[in-house]
């Protein structure tokens, strides 16, 4: 049975304009290039075959039904989502990336913010608000789930690495986020980070890191 006929899974039944999956479009709003077959594992244990990408800016899994793009309504009823080498996991309302497992499994949680281009009130002044073309408005028409925005958008990234540690997802974002999670290993993480000249907005660099503070926990 196809994953788009469970209605428990819908929370959105908008028709958006097909674009065919090839189509040279820059879909920055999603975190893959372009939507991709993938599984979606339920917590029950059954599977799903489903074209899926992730959309950041309402932080949703979406499939493709080949007719209009939906999104899981209820992520607390999936275990996993699978597309490619990539693992996804449900964190109350949205999806963490899986960057590394292990006793401290290290997440990245995809936070997008939106350029609005100002919009002409008069006198020669401009205000954000007043845009015809909003986010509200994309999202209430359904064009948020396109795989295009208006091209006066810009789409700005914001990557949270997160560690769970105790049942808690702390954010790593730098190296004194790091020392302030695990103190013990102050001097570990410092000359690390020093040697390697860890770049934190390099998500590699971020999985090295993580990785060594593992090996150390052994």
């Amino acid at each position: 049975m196809r994953l788009f006929v469970l209605i428990v899974f819908y929370s959105l039944s908008i028709s958006v304009k097909a674009q065919r999956d090839n189509r040279p479009v820059q879909i920055a709003h999603y975190v893959l290039d372009s939507f991709t077959m993938g599984k979606v594992k339920m917590r029950s244990g059954v599977l799903y075959d489903q074209k899926l990408n992730y959309n950041v800016l309402t932080n949703e899994m979406i499939f493709w039904d080949g007719k209009r793009y939906m999104a899981i309504a209820e992520p607390r009823d999936v275990d996993t989502v699978y597309i490619d080498t990539r693992k996804f996991i449900p964190v109350d309302a949205k999806f963490y990336e899986l960057l590394l497992a292990g006793p401290d499994p290290l997440f990245m949680e995809y936070v997008y913010k939106i350029d609005e281009p100002p919009v002409s009130v008069g006198y020669g002044n401009a205000s954000p608000t007043t845009n015809s073309t909003s986010l509200t408005s994309l999202v209430t028409t359904g064009g948020v789930y396109d795989l295009k925005l208006p091209d006066d958008f810009k789409v700005i990234p914001i990557y949270n690495y997160l560690v769970r540690k105790d049942g808690r997802y702390e954010k790593v974002n730098s190296t004194q986020q790091f020392i302030k999670l695990f103190p013990g290993k102050k001097k570990l993480i410092k000359e690390f980070t020093k040697t390697n000249n860890t770049n934190f907005s390099n998500k590699a660099d971020v999985i090295r890191l993580m990785h060594h503070v593992q090996l150390e926990g052994l």
